[in-house]
């Protein structure tokens, strides 16, 4: 390549001045770390949290990233502003959960003492694991300890199944939210098993759902024709009666019904008439029932917009209703997702985009939902054969990555943040600014590979003069291995943490910029003027 004669001239002043901002930065990034922050008690926390785990998390201490010094942005030019007012409230540490089925229960709980689990969970913070699903009301029961199995039972949960459950929720720190049957209309049963629930788990107890998805019990014949939100109030009420008595203070949620616009009857009428502490919902983008989506559909502006609209519209009623709404079940594609899309580095895209718009909404989490023995299916984490899941050795697909990448959202309050100079769809970008003045950036570039990347001039004005980014790549949006966040891939014993050093970003305070690769996303941590200010005067 030719270098003009002025360039080269230029070359050793530029090289110059970007080391000595990066060392700079690094002194100040010492002192505040970007990738760790204050975590405020989630909105949703109907309980207290508990209030020792076992452990730090993963990733509590660690020492902040050094900068690395970074090239000029090369590409299309487009810009990112980001506004000052609060799109909602500071984003609860337990945001980003996973969803289980009930019959997995029994083996899940198992892993608290092996398999690579608890350290999974522990690299991704603070969470809540719910355990629900369309086993729940079909295939799984509650019994006393040595009782014998319903008929209509193939899998069954008892007491030593949740002491196992509170083992593996104070190994991880997460709390559990568990969903008791209500299609056989058992509310004596259920307040026994909250009750039990509430003794073995303590804080660690999230809540109680009653039932999974209700509004489809006509169809797998679990209620009569005709049943609907008006039938299923009483009987939900009927439960919550029974296991207020039997677990006094364990919060109740609800009522979880199936993805689409017409759950939200039931979520507005259970807000006005059974006041569950916790709204709960479940939404699924697009659908593998009798349908092929592909990676095109997954990543489209249309599913992003389908999706502002219905989280807008899910909150409308829970600002109606004062009551926190959490996502308890979600993921890219309901009827357990599509082979060759679900299991690909564009769910991670999808993954990071969705979560951290439903933080930027003001909902209080999401939990993908996960089925461990099932690989090629949506699961984030899952067992490659029968050896590895009776041992509890998981692999995390793509999408656990981009749940990683949106976590470092958490403890943050969501901005706005707005686009200038790129197409239509194009790129998707948040913001979100934190108790100690640092803000955080997701940009996430939806072209195809092969595309020009883009030079992203962030406008935030000067008062941050410098920060890293953690990029979340793939080889293509199609490629099921080859995932990184910040350039590493999670351990084999399910570790992930962090990288020691991360690129800067290039530039000085009013002139920030970085370059966006297509198909690929970053995580920007910026930091206050001020900071390294101090950091300079001390050197």
């Amino acid at each position: 390549m030719l270098v003009s004669t002025a360039l080269k001239r230029r070359l050793p002043i530029a090289a110059a001045v970007v080391l000595a901002l990066v060392a700079v930065l690094a002194f100040a990034l010492a002192h505040s770390s970007p990738t760790s922050s204050h975590r405020p008690t989630a909105r949703a926390d109907p309980n207290h949290r508990p209030t020792a785990p076992a452990d730090p998390p993963a990733n509590a201490g660690a020492a902040a990233p050094t900068p690395l010094p970074s090239a000029a942005a090369r590409g299309r030019p487009v810009s990112v502003s980001v506004g000052r007012r609060p799109l909602a409230p500071a984003i609860p540490e337990d945001f980003v959960g996973l969803s289980f089925e009930m019959r997995s229960l029994p083996l899940i709980a198992s892993w608290a003492g092996r398999g690579d689990l608890v350290t999974l969970l522990r690299s991704l913070g603070p969470g809540v694991m719910r355990f629900g699903g369309i086993s729940a009301d079909e295939q799984t029961a509650w019994v006393a300890s040595g009782a014998a199995k319903p008929s209509w039972a193939i899998a069954t949960v008892d007491e030593a199944d949740l002491a196992n459950l509170a083992a593996l929720a104070r190994a991880s720190g997460w709390r559990v939210l568990l969903t008791v049957n209500l299609a056989h209309d058992e509310p004596a049963v259920a307040a026994r098993e909250a009750a039990v629930a509430k003794a073995r788990l303590g804080s660690y107890l999230a809540g109680i759902e009653i039932g999974n998805e209700p509004d489809l019990f006509p169809r797998k014949r679990l209620r009569p024709p005709g049943f609907g939100v008006r039938a299923y109030l009483p009987q939900a009420a009927a439960y919550r009666e029974a296991i207020e008595a039997a677990a006094p203070g364990v919060a109740i949620a609800g009522p979880d019904p199936s993805t689409g616009a017409h759950g939200l009857t039931w979520v507005r009428e259970a807000a006005a008439t059974l006041h569950p502490q916790l709204l709960t919902d479940h939404y699924y983008p697009l659908s593998s029932c009798g349908e092929r989506p592909t990676i095109a559909e997954l990543l489209s502006p249309q599913v992003r917009m389908q999706e502002s609209e219905m989280l807008a519209r899910m909150l409308a009623i829970a600002h109606a209703y004062r009551t926190p709404l959490r996502m308890d079940e979600t993921n890219d594609i309901s009827c357990e997702g599509e082979p060759g899309v679900s299991d690909t580095f564009a769910s991670a895209l999808w993954a990071l985009d969705w979560t951290v718009r439903a933080m930027s909404a003001g909902t209080v989490g999401v939990n993908f939902h996960d089925l461990i023995e099932k690989p090629t299916a949506y699961s984030a984490l899952a067992a490659h054969g029968a050896a590895a899941l009776s041992a509890g050795v998981l692999r995390p697909a793509p999408e656990w990555y981009g749940m990683l990448a949106a976590d470092a959202f958490v403890g943050g309050t969501p901005l706005a943040a707005t686009v200038a100079g790129a197409l239509p769809g194009e790129v998707s970008a948040f913001a979100a600014r934190f108790p100690d003045g640092r803000l955080k950036l997701v940009l996430i570039d939806y072209d195809p590979p092969g595309a020009r990347p883009l030079a992203v001039r962030l406008r935030v004005g000067r008062a941050l003069a410098g920060g890293v980014v953690l990029r979340l790549t793939g080889p293509s949006p199609a490629a099921t291995a080859g995932t990184r966040l910040g350039g590493s891939a999670v351990a084999a014993d399910g570790a992930w943490s962090v990288p020691r050093a991360l690129p800067a970003v290039y530039g000085r305070a009013g002139a920030l910029s970085l370059q966006l690769a297509p198909s690929s996303a970053a995580v920007v941590t910026l930091m206050p003027r001020r900071h390294l200010g101090r950091a300079a005067h001390e050197r």
